[in-house]
């Protein structure tokens, strides 16, 4: 598992991730998100899974 900080409405949120066969796989206080990264880096990817976490979790909507 690889360590990953997200800066979110001025909040540190660190959670972790995994990368397997073309997937990324994010743990977040007890969440799970997968996606394929394609493309794009397996850190970036997750980064935006995190996020969108953390953006559930604290309940405010996506812009």
């Amino acid at each position: 598992m690889n360590p990953l900080e997200v800066l979110f409405d001025g909040v540190r949120h660190s959670g972790t991730y995994r990368v397997m066969t073309g997937s990324v796989i994010v743990n977040y206080g007890g969440q799970i998100k997968v996606a394929s990264f394609g493309m794009d880096r397996p850190e970036l990817v997750a980064r935006w899974l995190l996020t969108d976490l953390v953006r559930r979790s604290s309940g405010k909507p996506k812009k």
